[in-house]
């Protein structure tokens, strides 16, 4: 194999993260810890009544069975022991994978904390000085290129890649400033009324490397991480994360220090209630066309538009409804038919 950052060819490293893992671990982990490997997570098709579910192998068998509405196969756990999302085993070589660590490492003794562990009530940015803004952009840079290195629906340009590619592999974090960046953090607290007992509320957000240009865009747990590849600087509301009134305040472009936009736990939540919102509207698109089939095969005879938002209303009813498997919406509709017509 060919590494990628260094370009000589190595023995690749396996299952190395592309999306730095103590980062996103808490959105991603069943019950919100911190633990390696208790992973489950799922995508949403617009295509599909469904999500696809992934998990990693320490995932607790109840909470698994309960997610999938059955037991997992073996194909299921063996792609849980060999395969994680966010990491790939083809591309970087050990030597290389150090460099990256040494970059996490920083930003995590350094940065982090600044945010995960600050009281930021009331505070609606935070201004880092030269030093910290540079461990900052060399950071979040690394997260944009390894991940247009890795995922084919994520790319930047051949100039920005390589320039990327060269300073992280010396780790120079010289005019890192002439990069045009933002980055949100959101803040994630739990709710007063917030009976589970662990930390649960931190997989509220989100994950996800965001296709389109100039913003590129990737959610990374309680941050967002927006490149600007040219200086026009076009507006992106994003659902709320950016403000036409002040987005460019937050683009820090030819800045020594590093202005970080936060988003307050309450405009958090109200931010994921839109993007959940239209998820859940084309599933429950796609949930009623199964709904009109299964009818149908029932009872040879096409539902009426009446019927049909009778069920689409009761499935808006379930509070888990966007992490329905397959097995789960099947019983469902089974089970919805018999008692309401049978």
């Amino acid at each position: 194999m060919k590494c990628k950052l260094c370009g000589l060819d190595k023995v690749p490293k396996s299952n190395t993260h592309y999306l730095t893992d103590f980062v996103i671990r808490t959105a991603l982990n069943e019950d919100g810890s911190k633990l390696r490997g208790k992973g489950s997570y799922w995508s949403i098709d617009p295509n599909k009544a469904t999500v696809d579910y992934k998990f990693q192998q320490e995932i607790s068998i109840p909470n698994l069975e309960n997610l999938l509405g059955r037991q997992s196969t073996e194909e299921e756990n063996l792609d849980a022991e060999e395969n994680i999302d966010f990491t790939v085993s083809d591309s970087f070589c050990q030597q290389c994978e150090d460099i990256f660590t040494k970059i996490e490492d920083e930003f995590a003794s350094k940065i982090i904390q600044k945010f995960r562990d600050t009281n930021l009530n009331g505070i609606d940015q935070i201004e880092l000085n030269k030093n910290d803004s540079q461990i900052l952009r060399l950071f979040f840079l690394l997260q944009f290129w390894r991940t247009s290195e890795c995922d084919d629906t994520f790319k930047l340009s051949k100039e920005l890649s390589e320039l990327l590619r060269n300073k992280i592999l010396e780790r120079d974090k010289e005019d890192l400033d002439k990069i045009a960046m933002s980055v949100t953090y959101l803040q994630t607290l739990k709710d007063d009324n917030d009976e589970d007992p662990g930390e649960k509320f931190k997989t509220e957000n989100m994950i996800a490397p965001v296709e389109g240009t100039n913003p590129t865009i990737i959610i990374m747990n309680d941050f967002i991480i927006q490149l600007y590849e040219n200086t026009d600087f076009p507006f992106e509301s994003f659902y709320g994360y950016n403000e036409k009134s002040n987005y460019i305040e937050f683009i820090n472009y030819e800045k020594d220090t590093f202005s970080v936009k936060i988003i307050s736990n309450d405009n958090r939540k109200k931010i994921l209630y839109k993007i959940n919102h239209k998820s859940v509207k084309h599933i429950l698109s796609n949930q009623a066309e199964l709904f009109i089939k299964k009818y149908s095969d029932k009872f040879k005879a096409q539902p009426t538009n009446e019927q049909i938002a009778g069920c689409i209303k009761k499935l808006s009813t379930i509070e888990d409804i966007m992490k329905f498997s397959e097995e789960k919406l099947n019983s469902f509709m089974t089970e919805y038919i018999d008692k309401t017509y049978m």
